[in-house]
């Protein structure tokens, strides 16, 4: 290893360098709420650590796509740029059933969930879902595309990347425990 400030472990560039985003919320669309509050996500910020938010620019709450048959939560859109939707007022009346891996994620982050398609979220379950589950596993994807930016390699999403943002997702939500 060099001695360039480049070559330098993530945790020490990111202590180093990393800025707390901005973090902007829009208006969600009628009938919709954001569960998190811009506050509630620099707070999870501060928490998860620079490491995990070194190199994002922005993480914006905004009105979620109209998608037929798929809960759009947040995701990554671009180098550093992290949307997290507006979601439905509980409980949610999907109008089809959900996949058994889908309903065993929703309800390790408290939902109660039935096969007719509702999902229930009792007290602050669904603002610590978007925190833990949709914001940590939206900066594990970043994290491992950032580092391969800084490499200079292609930062395209690789077969396994769902699964190594996931594991990235679990440390981040011990950090929230």
């Amino acid at each position: 290893m060099t001695k360039s400030l480049r070559s330098d472990p993530r945790r020490i560039r990111a202590a180093r360098r990393a800025k707390l985003p901005v973090v902007r919320s829009r208006r969600p669309s009628p009938g919709r709420h954001h569960p998190a509050s811009a506050a509630d996500i620099r707070e999870a910020l501060r928490r998860f650590g620079e490491g995990a938010y070194y190199g994002v620019v922005a993480i914006e709450l905004m009105p979620a796509p109209v998608t037929p048959k798929h809960i759009p939560l947040g995701e990554l859109i671009g180098p550093g740029q992290i949307v997290l939707y507006d979601q439905p007022l509980p409980p949610w009346r999907l109008g089809f059933d959900l996949p058994a891996n889908e309903r065993s994620r929703l309800r390790a982050a408290g939902a109660v969930t039935d096969r007719e398609g509702i999902v229930a979220w009792p007290g602050s379950t669904l603002r610590r879902f978007m925190l833990a589950y949709v914001l940590a596993h939206e900066l594990g994807h970043h994290m491992l595309q950032h580092e391969r930016r800084l490499r200079g390699e292609a930062a395209a999403r690789t077969r396994d990347h769902d699964a190594r943002a996931e594991a990235i997702a679990r440390r981040l939500r011990a950090r929230l425990d």
